[in-house]
């Protein structure tokens, strides 16, 4: 597994994006000249973003201690997001909760991810099956796709990694 690189972003009082590293340039798109609150919400399948018009002059108000800090889900994985006040401009950074980012081949799918805090709230095969409204060997397809892909050679080991890699909450 590799390190994530944190996005992140630099904005005016009046909410204009003045810099991004590559990270944010990555997953928002060139934001620089635009309102931070269009660019942000850009990150592909992010959910939870606390962003909105005049987030930046209202955090720049409250000041230094009064940093904002949001737990989202960007593609099923938590994240945060910190913005903090410096002088007349908002830093936000959007960090992977997780310690390490998963390499592609253990990216999980949306059913994956279901049938992942499925077992994690104590769920059988069968009784998944019947919530997801699929078939019990569905469940069991899935399970075993997740165990390759990250590795977990018991479905208790398998719900430890998801909240270690910040699949499960």
């Amino acid at each position: 597994m590799t390190t994530e690189t944190p996005a992140i972003l630099i904005a005016r009082d009046d909410g204009t994006v003045v810099s991004q590293n590559a990270q944010a340039r990555q997953m928002m798109g060139a934001g620089a000249g635009s309102a931070c609150w269009d660019v942000v919400p850009a990150v592909e399948d992010a959910e939870g973003l606390p962003c909105r018009r005049g987030c930046v002059r209202e955090l720049l108000r409250s000041g230094l201690e009064r940093s904002q800090q949001a737990e989202v889900r960007v593609r099923g994985r938590r994240h945060g997001l910190t913005c903090v006040p410096l002088g007349d401009q908002v830093v936000c950074m959007l960090t992977s909760a997780a310690s390490s980012a998963p390499d592609s081949w253990e990216l999980l799918t949306p059913r994956e991810r279901n049938v992942l805090q499925m077992l994690a709230d104590g769920e059988t095969t069968g009784s998944a099956a019947k919530k997801l409204e699929i078939s019990e060997s569905t469940v069991r397809t899935h399970v075993e796709h997740m165990r390759l892909k990250l590795g977990a050679k018991t479905r208790a080991a398998l719900v430890s990694l998801g909240y270690r890699l910040g699949f499960l909450t």
